[in-house]
């Protein structure tokens, strides 16, 4: 049972009447119908004036009906066992799967039995890796094939890279390719993204991260990667001992708050050279390529904005940090005063590069790169779960993007994406009973992706007055990581 959520919403047969569908894989717009709805699946989807039976009826009056949203970059289960404040306010977000970036043994063994936390409204979890793939379980090629081999075995749906090395990162996609299981994450720094496209990377996320991606569409590009060195990490214990792993975690939790905060003058000159030197067209060539090879992005702007504007008011002093942990907020509020204390230098590399990232995800997009939507929320300084995914969809507007294909990067292309395509994604018969009612239309902005009237969680509805209901509850006792 939830904490926040009321587990009294309208639940069994459900018949939400007279309401516009909207299908993101056609952009069509459908007058007048009615979503009938029994247990967690949609059974019709039929002209107003279906017979309502025993079932309860809400009332449409003519708003906007799309799939329920997907964050494809989550952190949700590093807190398996208290994260009900998290699932709270992705489900009065509308979103109601994710992917889960980073795990462990326990996770996946957690998931085979069915032992993992469901409080009512709960997301789905769409897909987890295992271990992130750091120096501590792959230092070298052979550590990180034994890695890949291990994950695959307990049952990881994918390999997460996080701090490799090209010859450890490539060792891992090789090893990931043999065995069928997809390996996506971060771009080493000294690592070619056309190389790692090529050899059949699943997804780039973060566009990168850093300027690896920015340095091949550079007209300098050898003077960027001579300047992008990779970053030295704290010492990690690399033998097996007692607190190894738990000492690993928190290094690497200290990192991920904001790893800009880490940016040293020498990064800070590639971002500035790369973005300086910036080749439309090698973009656009790095573009064809990664959609010629379906490398699919994950571009994560509301993550790097906040760790590129580390200290800016706009995240220090969001009101929405009210549904926030207490010992969330001090992690955030520790590493936003380290952001200050930057020189100069770093901070308008770090300010500047941003345009350059919102031109990438429009040249990527414009030349039809797979891409879908995430967040990198619980864990990142400034991301609030739930409420970032709607970030997430004005800074990809921001960067050009039109409502559609922002709208199908949180619904249809995660099905593309996770290899479901057609099993969810769409207001259907035989759909899961996963839906959004919007009070505007999605197609003219992706604004109103945020004008939620009501949410559909697995066949259960609540409206507008439960979801903001749901969210006093958090803030009286903030639980969100």
């Amino acid at each position: 049972m939830s904490r926040y959520v009321d587990p009294s919403s309208i639940t069994g047969r459900v018949l939400v009447r007279d309401v516009i569908v909207v299908d993101p894989l056609d952009g069509s717009r459908t007058t007048g119908q009615d979503v009938v709805v029994e247990g967690n699946r949609i059974t019709a989807v039929t002209a107003t004036g279906a017979p309502a039976w025993d079932a309860h009826v809400v009332e449409g009056q003519g708003r906007f009906v799309v799939p329920a949203f997907m964050d494809m970059h989550l952190h949700a289960l590093n807190t398996p066992k208290d994260v009900d404040g998290t699932y709270a306010l992705m489900l009065a977000n509308g979103v109601v799967g994710f992917r889960q970036m980073s795990g462990n043994r326990e996770l996946l063994k957690s998931r085979r039995m069915g032992t993992l936390p469901r409080p009512n409204g709960a997301p789905e979890l769409k897909a987890t890796a295992g271990d992130l793939l750091t120096p501590l379980n792959a230092n070298t090629t052979e550590s990180a094939i034994q890695a890949v081999r291990e994950q695959h075995r307990d049952g990881a749906d994918f390999i997460k890279a996080a701090l490799t090395t090209r010859e450890t990162f490539l060792a891992a996609l090789q090893e990931a390719n043999r065995l069928g299981i997809r390996l996506g994450g971060h771009l080493p720094a000294d690592l070619d993204p056309r190389e790692a496209a090529r050899a059949g990377v699943w997804s780039i996320e973060h566009l990168g991260p850093g300027v690896t991606a920015f340095a091949a569409a550079s007209s300098l590009e050898n003077e960027v990667r001579a300047s992008n060195a990779t970053r030295k990490l704290p010492p990690i214990p690399r033998i097996k001992v007692p607190g190894a792993e738990a000492l690993a975690t928190k290094l690497i939790k200290g990192l991920v708050t904001n790893p800009a905060t880490g940016t040293s003058e020498r990064e800070a000159h590639a971002y500035a050279l790369a973005d300086g030197s910036y080749d439309q067209q090698k973009a656009e060539e790095l573009a064809a390529l990664f959609a010629e090879h379906t490398t699919w992005q994950c571009p994560t702007l509301i993550r790097v904005h906040t760790q590129q504007f580390g200290d800016s008011t706009e995240h220090t002093e969001d009101p929405r940090r009210r549904y926030m942990a207490a010992e969330e907020l001090r992690a955030w509020d520790k590493s936003a005063k380290k952001f200050s204390k930057l020189p100069d230098v770093i901070r308008s590399a770090l300010h500047h590069h941003w345009a350059a990232q919102l031109r990438m995800t429009k040249t990527f997009a414009d030349a039809g790169v797979p891409m879908v939507a995430g967040t990198d929320a619980c864990g990142a300084a400034g991301v609030i779960p739930g409420f970032a995914l709607h970030d997430e969809f004005d800074h990809l507007a921001e960067a050009g993007l039109d409502p559609l294909t922002i709208l199908r990067m949180t619904t249809t292309e995660p099905a593309r994406f996770l290899d479901e395509e057609g099993e969810f994604g769409r207001v259907a018969a035989g759909m899961p009973a996963d839906l959004v009612l919007l009070d505007g239309d999605p197609l003219e902005s992706h604004t109103a992706l945020r004008e939620i009237a009501g949410v559909m969680r697995a066949g259960s509805w609540w409206s507008r007055a439960e979801l903001d209901a749901v969210l006093e509850r958090v803030a009286a006792k903030p639980g969100a990581h």
